[in-house]
């Protein structure tokens, strides 16, 4: 089955903002929701302000956050293209439901290659129409999740997906009683099966993890407990949660909500700022026992299948589809400590930038440069980012505006809407994008992110099977980032004055610092707390904010001041009910920093190389598609190549703020 995994990042995903939208799906390698669809939750964290839109697309300005119907339907979905309705979606959810026993009928039957490849196509034909289902229903629930009736068809997705796992428990420990080498002649022997060649490889290396009929179909049948924690997380953060009333820089009242939120931590006014941290922090402080709670029964939902998987740890099977060593990680987070410096560099530089005595955390996105905190219209948004991609060729600008101009993207925050941002689509579905847009800087440069995703899953679905069309988290953040930082190129280069280019540069070290520090930060928490299970350490909510604040020191150390407060974050970050995934946009970033320098300088064949990368969906491992793009992720080039463009960037900084000693 095709892993399905929903994606978020960046400087969004990260202690100023909402920790984005939880994956529903946590056992790596049989998860519903693909790269493109995790691809898909990039930015979960992003939502800002609302922004009510009229016909004219003008904002409204209004404080309250508007229904579904006050917004124009050019700025909404058409899920038309999915499902003309829920009808039409039921009839293909019963359709799917009577096929799954047709799988029994292939038991026992596998060393037969006629019959191997029905499966096989059976299989395939399935999970793509499931995929199907479980988006649609899902993003009818994201549109209003007050809504019980898109809940229910989440739910039920969510049942038939666990039948269909049961189903087809069978297929991969019958396959694997199969010799390699017989297996191979069986592929040579029959026509259709040369397809599968690498499924069969990849499966080869997971022979010692994969269990017996009936062990696999335990855990089969297991995934609705082993998964609930996440569903529990989410329904209690983004349904149940109320915050409170705080005043704004007028004086007035105004309810706090996770857009809301990430809009006042940008407030000029530092009061503003505190009062919108304590109101957020002081909200989890009252759920730390029962987010812990739901924490650790993820955390020994996870240890459960790696150990009934015979892997080493929690790490080690969750790195292993991706074919990527515990050492590459473990690295990662050493590599970083020893580059701790310019983070702390930077936090100092914003301290003097902004004339503060004290700066906090909460004080970290907030502009410092005048007229730095101008507003981009969504028309301009768009018209803006299309310009910025032109070194990636006439052909993706165009589909560029077609995934603008069609409906595929749900613009504005409205009432019961979820939090933050993604891009989800489906093999045979295009990507529907989710913003929460509030035409700040910032979200301009989230709906960029976002359109990467949404053009990597076009030209992968267009160019590879259904069986390899899913591209794995590892190489996902890649398109996401190098459209940020072409972006950003182009912006630098347009800058009319100083301010507009500090701005820019400032705008380039947070993609750094929330991409690259903050993630390997988040990486290294998730790695200790899944340790803490690994050694029998009860996981309470004392044990998880003393293990989180001592990272969270280490990383800053006195180059700011850190509120006891930020001590919950970890409570906050739905990233972690995808068991390590966030380490990967620091090698993204690093990656996309790498490639989108030969891209912006016009370099043709980079250019080429890169729009392959793009249509060879999961061909291959992640970091040979990545040497065949130009970049060796085995090395510590890419690393090297990103800190330095970071200094670079300070150094620029320093230069037009006069600090430059």
């Amino acid at each position: 089955m095709s892993k399905k995994i929903r994606k978020k990042r960046t400087k969004q995903i990260n202690h100023n903002t909402r920790g984005g939208k939880v994956m529903k799906d946590q056992q790596k390698g049989d998860d519903r929701m693909n790269a493109k669809q995790w691809a898909a939750f990039a930015l979960a964290a992003a939502a800002g302000l609302s922004a009510c839109k009229h016909e004219t697309g003008e904002n409204s300005g209004g404080k309250t956050i508007p229904q579904r119907d006050e917004i124009a339907a050019e700025y909404r979905w058409d899920l038309a293209s999915m499902y003309e309705n829920n009808a039409v979606w039921e009839k293909d959810f019963a359709e799917m439901e009577a096929m799954l026993p047709k799988f029994e009928s292939f038991k026992g039957k596998l060393t037969d290659g006629k019959k191997l490849l029905e499966a096989l196509k059976l299989r395939d034909k399935v999970s793509a129409r499931i995929d199907k289902l479980y988006v649609y229903a899902h993003l009818q629930k994201d549109l209003d999740t007050r809504i019980s009736e898109n809940q229910a068809l989440a739910d039920r997705i969510a049942t038939l997906e666990n039948s269909y796992r049961e189903a087809t428990s069978w297929l991969t420990p019958e396959l694997l009683t199969i010799p390699e080498a017989d297996i191979e002649k069986i592929i040579k022997a029959t026509e259709g099966l040369a397809l599968y060649e690498r499924f069969f490889k990849v499966l080869n290396r997971s022979r010692k993890h994969i269990l017996n009929d009936r062990e696999e179909a335990l855990l089969a049948m297991s995934g609705n407990v082993t998964r609930s924690a996440g569903r529990i997380f989410e329904a209690l953060t983004t349904a149940d949660i109320e915050f409170p009333t705080i005043e704004d820089e007028n004086g007035e009242k105004v309810q706090l909500s996770y857009g809301r939120y990430s809009k006042m931590l940008e407030n000029k006014n530092p009061d503003v700022r505190r009062r919108a941290f304590e109101g957020m922090y002081g909200t989890f402080e009252k759920f730390q026992n029962t987010n812990a709670t739901i924490f650790d029964a993820n955390l020994k939902g996870y240890a459960f299948i790696a150990k009934a998987r015979n892997y080493e740890s929690s790490l080690e099977m969750a790195l292993s589809p991706n074919n990527i060593p515990v050492s590459v990680y473990e690295k990662l987070i050493a590599a970083t400590h020893e580059n701790i410096e310019p983070l702390r560099r930077y936090m100092k530089l914003r301290k003097k930038a902004l004339g503060l005595k004290d700066l906090h955390l909460y004080d970290t996105s907030v502009s410092f440069v005048k007229g730095g905190d101008r507003e981009y219209p969504y028309e301009e948004a768009k018209a803006t980012i299309l310009e910025a991609l032109h070194p990636l060729g006439k052909a993706y600008t165009e589909e560029a505006h077609t995934v603008f101009n069609s409906r595929w993207v749900d613009v504005y925050e409205t009432q019961g809407k979820t939090n933050g941002a993604y891009s989800w689509g489906t093999y045979e579905a295009h990507p529907f994008i989710l913003m929460n847009y509030n035409e700040s800087r910032d979200h301009m440069f989230t709906l960029a992110h976002e359109l990467g995703h949404a053009m990597h899953s076009l030209y992968s679905n267009r160019t590879q099977p259904y069986i390899y069309a899913d591209y794995t988290i590892f190489v996902a953040e890649v398109a996401s980032t190098l459209n940020e930082n072409l972006l950003l190129d182009y912006l630098l280069k347009k800058a009319a004055n100083k301010d507009e280019k500090l701005a820019l540069l400032d705008q380039w070290a947070n993609n750094i610092v929330g991409t690259f520090y903050t993630q390997v930060l988040f990486a290294e928490f998730e790695k200790a707390a899944h340790d803490l299970v690994a050694q029998g350490v009860p996981v309470t909510a004392d044990k998880l904010n003393e293990t989180y604040f001592t990272i969270l020191k280490s990383f800053y150390g006195d180059a700011l001041i850190l509120d006891e407060a930020y001590k919950l974050t970890w409570g906050r970050i739905s990233h972690f009910y995808s068991p390590f995934y966030v380490y990967q946009y620091a090698t993204s970033i690093a990656a996309s920093t790498y490639l989108y320098q030969k891209i912006a300088e016009g370099d043709t064949e980079a250019t080429e190389k890169y729009l392959t990368l793009l249509k060879s969906g999961g061909n291959d491992d992640p970091i040979e598609l990545l040497k065949k793009a130009g970049v060796d992720m085995s090395s510590p080039e890419p690393v090297q190549h990103t800190l330095q463009k970071f200094d670079w960037v300070l150094t620029e900084m320093e230069k037009l703020l006069g600090n430059d000693e």
